[in-house]
């Protein structure tokens, strides 16, 4: 007779199902992490916009009561105070009506290593139409009746940061 030995069923993992599980997360959370420092880079951007404003709102003032002509001074703005991701801001003068008036966003290296972007203002009939514009964005079509700005110029950001009406694809 044979002596009796109870049939054991196997508990845990081998280590090659360990290991190829190990390798399927890492890979995943290599991925992850260069999309989220992405998110985050483009979540600094947006300070950029939100301190811009007050600029979009001096030069919207100044060329509805100047008909379009203004020099830096009238537009009246306090010095600038750089933020972790906001270097300077600037804004060029409107010596003819429509040319100029480009506000400039400088972002520090927190920002996708640095760059630019530009907020270009067109007059059109009755409303100021602002183009923003990142690295290779092109000047966009000038609406009916309105003046080209050729004070346009594309930013210096990657695109991969900038708002999607600011790749200007």
């Amino acid at each position: 007779m044979k002596p009796v030995v109870p049939n054991k069923s196997q508990q845990g993992f081998t280590l090659l199902e360990l290991m190829v599980t190990l390798a399927i997360v890492g890979i995943l959370a290599m991925l992850g992490a260069s999309q989220y420092q992405d998110y985050i880079a483009r979540a600094r951007v947006s300070e950029g916009f939100n301190l811009a404003e007050p600029y979009k709102l001096a030069i919207t003032e100044q060329i509805s009561s100047n008909n379009g002509v203004f020099t830096v001074a009238q537009l009246g703005l306090p010095s600038f105070t750089a933020t972790d991701n906001v270097q300077k801001i600037e804004v060029s003068p409107m010596e003819t009506r429509g040319v100029g008036g480009v506000i400039t966003i400088t972002y520090g290296p927190r920002v996708g290593n640095g760059g630019t972007l530009t907020l270009t203002p067109t007059i059109a009939s009755g409303t100021i139409q602002w183009q923003c514009a990142a690295a290779g964005a092109k000047a966009a079509s000038t609406p009916e009746g309105a003046t080209a700005n050729t004070g346009f110029v594309a930013g210096t950001l990657e695109a991969k940061y900038a708002p999607a009406n600011c790749r200007g694809a």
